[in-house]
């Protein structure tokens, strides 16, 4: 699993007021260790008619709200019971919404852990709200967390910093940070070669907060007016490993169980704006089905359903 951020985010001293990293006041995640992401490996495969040059650039301070959504559906299944390895479309989820501030500007130099970069962004969390209102109450009391990276002009982010206010409750953090690193996740990375409409490319990279996953998402570019690009999505999931050791499964809890098949169905579009960090709207949606067997007794069933929307 991807090391939790939140051992490190109560930095003693650290200013939580929102400033543009392009000021000349403290910086409020200066002390904040860089963790490393992995690169992902960006593929075309059609350039698309008239192909052009895609490339972020800064833009001014921006205010959005998206939501991110998140649920797990386990079944134990009998022996001799057939189940369709198409996963559904679709299932329960917990919801997480987020108003940010969002500022970019060309990256500074370099810090400890962190590498040449084009730009650097700076998100900070407003009073957000959840499915659950109880659970709500914690989401807009954590109010201020930030997260800030350094990425490439085509997307890529190298490496991501998390910080949370000091008091902020522990069950709102459990929702905020998981919320941050899915809009990490699904940060739209363009080819280094020129693309247009009916361009195509897939994004694959190691899942930051669950690096067992591989996502591979394929872009089709559907249209362009300027710098605002119309995008669909298709995302598929599958485990690292062919064996994992599984929970909460009746018979099969805490055994080492093989997985049989991994069938992802998804769909999304979005909207980006190219001096914009994250899209401006749409949603990328997407199940997961994961089958177990781990002996000739039953197999386990795991459905998995996230879906980040944008413009809120």
């Amino acid at each position: 699993m991807f090391r939790s951020f939140r051992s490190i985010t109560a930095a003693a001293g650290l200013a939580l007021a929102l400033t543009a990293c392009s000021t000349g006041e403290d910086d409020p995640v200066a002390g904040v260790p860089a963790f490393p992401l992995d690169a992902p490996s960006v593929t075309l495969l059609n350039p698309g008619d008239d192909p052009q040059d895609v490339h972020y650039t800064s833009g001014d301070e921006w205010d959005t709200t998206v939501a991110v959504s998140a649920g797990v559906n386990q079944q134990v299944i009998a022996p001799g019971k057939d189940v369709p390895a198409e996963a559904p479309a679709g299932g329960d989820v917990d919801k997480t919404t987020l108003p940010l501030t969002v500022a970019s500007a060309g990256a500074p130099a370099p810090g400890a852990g962190e590498e040449d970069a084009d730009a650097r962004v700076d998100v900070v969390v407003g009073a957000g709200k959840h499915s659950n209102l109880d659970v709500g109450q914690d989401v807009a009391a954590s109010e201020g967390f930030r997260a800030s990276w350094r990425a490439d002009a085509s997307g890529r982010i190298s490496t991501l910093k998390l910080l949370a206010p000091p008091d902020a409750p522990e069950r709102g953090l459990q929702q905020v940070e998981p919320a941050l690193l899915a809009l990490v996740n699904s940060a739209v990375v363009f080819p280094d070669d020129p693309i247009g409409p009916g361009a195509s490319w897939t994004v694959e990279h190691r899942v930051a907060g669950d690096t067992a996953t591989v996502r591979t998402t394929t872009y089709t570019l559907v249209s362009r007016e300027g710098d605002t690009l119309t995008l669909n999505t298709a995302v598929d999931e599958r485990p690292q490993r062919s064996d994992v050791e599984i929970d909460g499964a009746g018979q099969l809890d805490g055994q080492n169980v093989s997985i049989e098949s991994a069938k992802t169905t998804s769909e999304g579009q979005l909207v980006v704006d190219l001096s914009r960090p994250l899209p401006v709207s749409g949603q990328s949606a997407w199940t997961t089905r994961l089958i177990y067997g781990g002996n000739d007794a039953a197999r386990v069933v795991q459905d998995i359903t996230r879906a980040v929307q944008y413009g809120v």
